[in-house]
C-alpha cells in the first residue's frame, strides 16, 4: 500500500514543524517545544518512559532542559515522511544533541554527539500539523557509519 501524494505546502509546514523544535529544544523552552502537540500525545523517551498528554510531554522537556540537557543543541534531520492519509503524515528523523551536561542511562555519545531515531506521527487540524506522537530511540553507535563492526567470538 503506497502512501497518498502530499501538497508541497504540507511538506514545508512539516519541515517548519521540525525547526521549530530544533529552535525551542536550542532555547531550552519547554513550553515551546510542546507548543505544538497534541493534548493526548503518546510520548516514549530514549529510555523508555512512556507517558500519555502533553502535560507530561511538557514537564518532561522542563527538567531535561534545566539537568542532563541543560544548554544544549538539537539538529532533525528529516529521513522520510510517509503521508498514511492527506491530514496524517509519519516523520522519520535522525537527531543530533551536543553540548549536554550528562546523558541518560544506556545511552553513548559518539565524538560527544548523542545520535537518536525520532518517528513522530503528525495530525493536521484546523490547517496547522500536530504531533500525536513521539517516540525516540537511540542510534547504537557500533551501527554508525565508519564505526568498527561489532566484535563476533
Amino acid at each position: 500500500m503506497s502512501g497518498f501524494e502530499a501538497a508541497a505546502e504540507d511538506r514545508a509546514s512539516l519541515e517548519a514543524l521540525i525547526e521549530e523544535e530544533d529552535l525551542a529544544w536550542n532555547n531550552g523552552d519547554a513550553v515551546a517545544f510542546a507548543a505544538r502537540v497534541h493534548p493526548e500525545v503518546v510520548f516514549t523517551n530514549i529510555v523508555g518512559m512512556f507517558s500519555v498528554g502533553k502535560t507530561p510531554f511538557e514537564a518532561q522537556h522542563a527538567r531535561i532542559f534545566s539537568t542532563m540537557y541543560k544548554g544544549s543543541t538539537l539538529e532533525q534531520t528529516i529521513v522520510h515522511v510517509f503521508f498514511v492519509r492527506p491530514d496524517i503524515a509519519i516523520v522519520d528523523t535522525l537527531t543530533k544533541v551536543s553540548g549536554f551536561q550528562s546523558l541518560p542511562p544506556g545511552s553513548e555519545a559518539v565524538d560527544g554527539v548523542l545520535r537518536t531515531r525520532l518517528e513522530q506521527v503528525c495530525v493536521r487540524n484546523g490547517g496547522e500539523w500536530w504531533v500525536a506522537s513521539f517516540h525516540n530511540v537511540p542510534v547504537n553507535p557500533a551501527i554508525l557509519p565508519g564505526a568498527a563492526p561489532p566484535v563476533t567470538t
